[in-house]
């Protein structure tokens, strides 16, 4: 018999549900969990001494050293804000700061340089590449399969594949579909967040500014969590199910609603 282990915690402001099987089923998920938590803490928006926080603060033209994870997800943030013109965009503030599309921040070699005062929220795309990180760390035990899941942001590892059944975005309790994922990633956003009602507030504005409908929703497979993650955000600013972006990073839509 395999051993395994599942185990779920409070983390990325939503329930992170780990589960491992092989002889080090254990020691896996207890690693996964701490990486999980140093990835929080460096890109949370709603703690002030996070890496996130230490940069938004920066003024125009500083320098400022960051870690590697950190670095991964401002690279992709930035690289899509463009690709996607900026239908992916984590730029907050007050819109006299907005009025510059720049993304606030570039990079010389490894060090993030300052560019705007815009403040970032990666929220976007943050809680997927948190998943990444728990799954490499996972690959690192003798684990034959490995499933981290942070609220609907899931990736699978493992010698065989797993179904996962996806919620229709206007009706938590009905299956949309399900989905065979072998060593890939499922993301899923909804406009108003997890459980959102036809009265919910929204959060995710279309490509002209203007907030969707909250249970507007988009369910995106891809290789790996992060861009997931990020490129449901794209389907839903555009409402285009068929982005180009999808096949430019080797993903596909697997549930969308407009409304």
């Amino acid at each position: 018999m395999r051993a395994t282990c599942r185990r779920a915690r409070p983390l990325l402001g939503t329930l992170v549900d780990v589960q491992a099987e092989g002889p080090e089923a254990e020691a896996a998920v207890a690693a996964a969990f701490d990486e999980t938590a140093a990835v929080h803490a460096l890109l949370t928006f709603h703690a002030r001494d996070s890496e996130l926080q230490a940069i938004n603060r920066a003024a125009p033209g500083e320098r400022l050293i960051a870690d590697s994870r950190t670095l991964a997800v401002l690279r992709l943030a930035a690289e899509l804000h463009v690709v996607s013109e900026r239908a992916f965009d984590c730029r907050v503030g007050p819109s006299d700061l907005l009025s510059d599309r720049r993304f606030p921040i570039s990079f010389d070699g490894d060090i993030v340089v300052k560019e705007t005062c815009a403040y970032m929220d990666l929220g976007g795309i943050a809680k997927g590449f948190a998943v990444d990180c728990a799954i490499e760390v996972l690959r690192t035990f003798a684990v034959e399969r490995a499933i981290v899941n942070a609220g609907g942001d899931l990736r699978h590892h493992g010698a065989w594949p797993m179904s996962v059944q996806v919620r229709d975005p206007q009706n938590a309790a009905r299956v949309a579909t399900s989905v065979l994922l072998d060593n890939a990633a499922l993301a899923s956003s909804t406009a108003g967040g997890f459980g959102a009602v036809a009265e919910s507030a929204s959060r995710i504005r279309d490509a002209r500014g203007r907030l969707l409908p909250p249970l507007a929703g988009a369910t995106v497979q891809a290789p790996t969590c992060m861009l997931a993650d990020a490129l449901t955000k794209v389907v839903l600013a555009t409402g285009d199910a068929a982005h180009p972006l999808l096949r430019r990073y080797g993903a596909a839509v697997v549930v969308y609603s407009p409304a």
